[in-house]
């Protein structure tokens, strides 16, 4: 499902002992069509360029399995193949396929990365071209959706659809899935205290070196920040309604889509940050409970035990919190 991603801003610290301390290293680039920023305390004698250039070769691997905008994508293959024969993948994919067919079933369908023809028909694709679509032209689209006809496999990695018009987009879950491959690469060089920023998608590794948490900030949708979370080793992502919708004949359509109705959700929230260990599964449920709701998101994420805040704006334009876990915690 195609979605606003926020900048969780980085809010900074200072070191108890500036004269002791270790300037952190910063390394930022482009990737998935966004952005990505990494910050990393302590790095000790660590050769940032090669460093970098082994996290972008990274991006690369996923991109290269994962990206709908490369032709030759496996994604792209696979959605153009019409074959409901196994398909093989990168390890990467399948990961990802898995995680988005387990978030499908906890969400009660909410999570659903084969959308896409939903998102065309109703212009928020490729071609911008927003409209209202007839009901024949939902219900056609509908009947190529649907997580239940994806099988995925590990070993060896592949999936296979049962609808041939079945195809993926992974848009709600691969950058959250990018930032914890950063973090795993960081972990491997020792670099353990880092804040990654994919996309918007953030995780958090290790307390900086005196001790302090990772503080990130979760944006308004009046402007400016919210609200900060401290983190370590956990990751927050955030999903948003207020920013990508058209109006026709008075009424505003939200690109946030049902995939039961096939329409745009009529109120939906105006954000919705999650935070769970892994980014990958932060990003999907933000994206979920933009679908779901307060009230049943919010059941649902008691029910996984996943820390959740919803902001709307009431009637008067005020802003509104409905959060449980560390958000309720936190001011």
């Amino acid at each position: 499902m195609l979605r606003t991603l926020f900048v969780l801003a980085i809010v900074w610290q200072c070191f108890a002992n500036l004269s002791l301390a270790q300037e952190p290293l910063k390394i930022s680039g482009k990737t998935m069509g966004s952005y990505y920023a990494i910050v990393i305390d302590s790095p000790g004698t660590v050769d940032g360029d090669r460093l970098q250039s082994e996290i972008e070769s990274r991006f690369a691997e996923i991109n290269q399995q994962m990206s709908t905008w490369a032709d030759d994508s496996e994604i792209s293959r696979f959605n153009d193949s019409e074959s409901t024969e196994w398909f093989e993948v990168g390890n990467d994919f399948a990961v990802v396929a898995m995680e988005a067919k387990r978030l499908h079933t906890l969400t009660q369908g909410a999570m659903d990365c084969s959308v896409g023809p939903l998102i065309d028909v109703w212009g928020f694709g490729k071609d911008k071209k927003k409209k209202i679509p007839t009901d024949a032209e939902i219900e056609e689209a509908q009947k190529c959706i649907g997580m239940q006809h994806l099988e995925v496999r590990l070993d060896p990695p592949a999936v296979r659809k049962a609808l041939p018009q079945l195809r993926l987009s992974f848009s709600s879950i691969a950058p959250g899935y990018a930032a914890d491959e950063v973090c795993r690469i960081l972990n491997t060089h020792q670099l353990k205290s880092h804040v990654v920023d994919v996309g918007g998608e953030n995780r958090a590794g290790e307390a900086k070196a005196n001790g302090d948490a990772w503080r990130l900030g979760v944006e308004s949708p009046l402007g400016g920040l919210h609200k900060v979370v401290e983190l370590t080793n956990q990751a927050i992502a955030t999903s948003g309604d207020y920013r990508n919708f058209f109006m026709a004949g008075g009424k505003k359509y939200s690109h946030i889509l049902n995939p039961k109705t096939g329409r745009p959700i009529e109120h939906p929230p105006a954000s919705v940050s999650i935070i769970h260990e892994s980014c990958m599964t932060a990003d999907g449920l933000a994206t979920a409970m933009m679908v779901l709701g307060p009230e049943k998101g919010t059941e649902i994420a008691r029910q996984a035990g996943v820390d959740v805040m919803f902001l709307d704006l009431d009637s008067q334009g005020q802003l509104v919190e409905h959060s449980i876990g560390v958000f309720q915690q936190t001011e």
